[in-house]
């Protein structure tokens, strides 16, 4: 790859940041600053709704309490560093080299960002100063680039390697733009995670996944040195659990959301019995398949039994997330698929410890034993602090 090209990507990357960071505060702003406030404009003076909820036009989660003339200097201060930077950036480009001039400037600029939320905190003045001190750094950025363009781009390809570069500052402020507008919508993440109901279904689907996991990882272990089972041979047989699964998820599912439209049953009564034969059931026979013996058709049928229902916590506490957070649903699971995934590595380990000494029927009783403990934990905790009520915190317009 020719060192120019590389040098075009570079300084589009360059641009990039360098719009990312000047632009980011002017969306964010709208959520920092409290604008409950402010005085509403005359109805005829204005633009008709356009189905903007309150939380949209008037901000009463901001912290800050500057007013217009504030956020003006605030939004524009910018500019006072980065006017007088431009010719000196460009000369010391030229005496000590576009890449360290620039390199420095880029560094900084990010170091200076960093501490922009502490500065906005504690004074109104540090954070007009960093910000005037971030346009400074950043003005040597384009006069920089295009020193370095008189330097190496053929004659014939100097618009368009200029063009590259600075195609870089768009895409920065397209991409930043967005992302910055989703500060908007601040997340309540401290009442998310004192909240009850939401404990219980991350307690839910924690169990869940303990004896899914420990199962599926541990099975064909189990089947092969205990029940001494042919699994290369007997394929299907070994399967019909996770068969058993697929359909339980399914009619689990339908049959759900039937009662629920018929309003048979209240939603959180129906994700309780949901969630509880799908842990309380599994935690019996799992246990049973660990005292039937050497009865290979009792244990396939005692370990399809305890993997089938457990797949009821779908309908039961996975899906719970989006009855008390509809606007968080998301955000929920991923948090309760997260903790609930960590038995993917921490079921089998412990499995492993219980077995080091020896591979016995004894040692595998425990290892069910405390997989129904766990069940028998999450089903407990969910019926008593489990909501199908959307959470105060989580009120409003999605």
């Amino acid at each position: 790859i020719k060192a120019r090209y590389v040098l075009a990507f570079m300084g589009f990357l360059g641009m990039f940041n360098v719009y990312s960071l000047r632009t980011n505060l002017s969306v964010a702003i709208v959520a920092m600053v409290n604008s409950s406030g402010e005085s509403d404009v005359n109805s005829s003076n204005v633009c008709p709704d356009r189905g903007q909820t309150s939380s949209d036009t008037a901000n009463t989660n901001g912290i800050f309490d500057w007013n217009s003339a504030e956020q003006g200097l605030v939004l524009g201060c910018y500019f006072y560093g980065y006017i007088v930077s431009n010719v000196p950036g460009a000369w010391l480009a030229r005496r000590y080299g576009i890449r360290l001039v620039l390199g420095i400037a880029m560094l900084l600029s990010s170091i200076i960002t960093l501490f922009t939320p502490l500065a906005a905190r504690s004074s109104f003045a540090l954070f007009v100063a960093l910000r005037i001190i971030l346009g400074f750094f950043q003005g040597v950025s384009f006069p920089t680039m295009q020193g370095a363009w008189g330097l190496w781009a053929p004659p014939m390809e100097r618009s368009a390697l200029i063009s590259a570069h600075i195609a870089g500052s768009s895409f920065g402020t397209c991409v930043t733009l967005p992302v910055a507008g989703g500060v908007k919508r601040r997340t309540p993440w401290l009442s998310m995670l004192t909240s009850l109901p939401l404990l219980a279904i991350l307690t839910g689907h924690f169990a869940s996944n303990w004896g899914n996991y420990t199962l599926l990882t541990m099975l064909p272990s189990y089947m092969s040195s205990i029940l001494k089972f042919d699994l290369s041979t007997s394929g299907f047989l070994s399967s019909v659990p996770y068969i058993l699964q697929f359909l339980f998820t399914l009619v689990g599912g339908y049959i759900t959301d039937v009662i629920r439209k018929r309003a048979l049953t209240s939603t959180i009564v129906i994700r309780k019995v949901n969630t509880t034969l799908g842990l309380a059931i599994p935690a019996a026979f799992i246990v049973l398949a660990g005292y039937i013996g050497c009865d290979v058709a009792a244990a396939v049928a005692f370990f399809s039994i305890s993997v089938a229902f457990n797949a009821l916590t779908v309908p039961g506490c996975k899906a719970n997330t989006v009855d008390i957070a509809p606007k968080y649903g998301g955000i929920i699971y991923g948090m309760s698929n997260t903790l609930a995934n960590i038995p993917g590595f921490l079921a089998p380990q412990v499995v492993g410890l219980i077995l080091l000494d020896g591979n016995s029927v004894t040692q595998w009783q425990t290892v069910f034993w405390i997989s129904a403990a766990i069940y028998l934990t999450g089903a407990i905790v969910y019926l008593l602090f489990g909501s199908g009520e959307e959470q105060s915190w989580a009120a409003g317009d999605i």
